[in-house]
């Protein structure tokens, strides 16, 4: 028999660790071992790949997908047919207090740290970090192996790719894409993805070119081309981007 905070038409499917306290909604479906909080709020048609463990006191929203298979399982699934070729993983962590909004999609192996927010349709691939209290806008797409810092802002519709590193206290404008690939799969390079050093803050629209190094507390302008590594605490502007002056004192973050 069901606990009264699950919904009838909610499909357990493995090892459910969970007390009278979370909500789990209509349709939702949880596969493997989930282990939730206290206070967890799943939503409606949401499913989760276990193992996936969140803390207590989040909020999970409609259709999201938790602990979503990574490529190298759908292939193999597809292969062998077997479902425990999607529940071969690391899994999934979200910590305590967090909000998932509704669509997200967040892969196996990702790592999403306490007091984390997430609008709308974020999506999050395998094997990415995310630490305390930041925020990722709507539509932001982080691609993957990467590490996101604490306290960091991402604003809505932000690309982030492959083996790229934002540090803490970072703000990413709306728009702005960080790029790993130089030669456009014109020919063989190693994807490198940029690093945004901490309180680092980049424009809306700017666009980091790969294995760029922007330095800590440095500020790239709207709409911003960066070829070249920007040193710490300086605004470059432009297209390419270039030097226009040093951050004033006044306008570093506490």
């Amino acid at each position: 028999m069901k606990e009264k905070n699950i919904d009838n038409s909610a499909r357990i499917d493995g090892e459910l660790i969970v007390d009278g306290s979370c909500r789990i909604g209509a349709n939702s479906i949880l596969m493997g071992k989930v282990e939730l909080g206290k206070n967890v709020i799943i939503a409606n048609n949401t499913v989760i790949y276990g193992p996936v463990k969140i803390g207590s006191a989040t909020y999970i929203g409609d259709n999201t997908v938790i602990g979503h298979p990574t490529r190298k399982q759908l292939k193999k699934f597809i292969t062998t047919n077997e479902m425990q070729d999607f529940l071969v993983s690391n899994g999934c962590t979200i910590g305590k207090e967090s909000i998932v909004r509704a669509g997200c999609i967040i892969y196996a192996n990702s790592q999403i740290g306490d007091q984390v927010e997430f609008g709308h349709t974020v999506m999050v691939r395998e094997q990415t970090e995310i630490g305390n209290s930041s925020t990722i806008g709507t539509n932001t797409i982080i691609e993957g192996f990467s590490k996101i810092g604490s306290n960091v802002s991402v604003q809505s519709a932000v690309f982030i790719p492959l083996f790229s590193t934002v540090e803490d206290n970072v703000f990413l404008g709306p728009n702005c894409k960080l790029t790993n690939d130089k030669y456009v799969d014109r020919k063989e390079y190693e994807l490198k993805g940029p690093t945004i050093k901490k309180m680092a803050s980049i424009g809306a629209n700017a666009v980091i070119m790969p294995d760029i190094i922007v330095g800590e507390g440095a500020i790239v302008g709207a709409g911003a081309v960066v070829t070249k590594n920007i040193p710490p605490n300086t605004i470059y502007m432009g297209v390419p981007a270039k030097l226009f002056k040093d951050v004033p004192d006044d306008w570093n973050k506490k």
